[in-house]
């Protein structure tokens, strides 16, 4: 999926934009987004053994999972105005955002990060449940698949109305933002800072 998702990226809002969009990623900042979605900074492209480890494991714990759920998610894509979701499973009724990660948590809230992705696609795709698959990767990064490494959080949106205003609200500042830089470059890191 790495290809299409980098294509035309600065187009849209798209999952991965969404930590950096509320000021949650340590990879990027709100501003840094902005100059890329204007066109004045090209987006940099990001491929390192993790980025390529993730896309290795994905189909196959995709597979897994719509094994255990006896269901078939398939990666699916969805355009909305300004608004692109990537998905990494989505079977008609329920997504899977997959990640694979050596952070492991105890608490599922403490992935915020991963979070606020799959419940950007809930909002879009409309749908109340998904699933957030995180694998824990091994340090030799061994591509054989280990079910006893993947550990999986039922996401109900319902639960996370907080997060999803916060999304919204987070969108709609991003947007008008995006259009003040628009009509003047000029404009700095600081006049963005509320």
């Amino acid at each position: 999926m790495q290809k299409s998702v980098e294509e035309d990226r600065n187009l849209y809002i798209g999952g991965s934009d969404i930590p950096i969009i509320m000021g949650i990623s340590p990879f990027k900042t709100y501003y840094q987004l902005l100059k890329e979605k204007v066109g004045i900074e090209e987006p940099e492209h990001v491929e390192n053994e993790y980025v390529e480890y993730g896309n290795v494991m994905e189909e196959k714990i995709r597979d897994y999972v719509s094994q255990v759920h006896d269901t078939c998610f398939k990666e699916d894509k969805l355009i909305n105005e300004d608004i692109r979701c990537h998905v990494d499973g989505f079977n008609g009724s329920e997504i899977i955002e997959i990640k694979t990660t050596s952070k492991i948590h105890k608490k599922v809230r403490t992935y915020k990060y991963y979070i606020v992705q799959l419940l950007f696609y809930m909002i879009n795709y409309n749908v109340e449940y998904g699933y957030l698959e995180v694998y824990k990767r091994p340090k030799d990064f061994n591509e054989e698949f280990d079910s006893d490494l993947l550990t999986e959080y039922c996401i109900n949106i319902e639960d996370y109305q907080d997060w999803v205003e916060e999304i919204k609200q987070a969108i709609e500042k991003f947007r008008k933002d995006k259009k003040r830089l628009e009509e003047n470059v000029l404009l700095g890191e600081d006049d963005f800072n509320d």
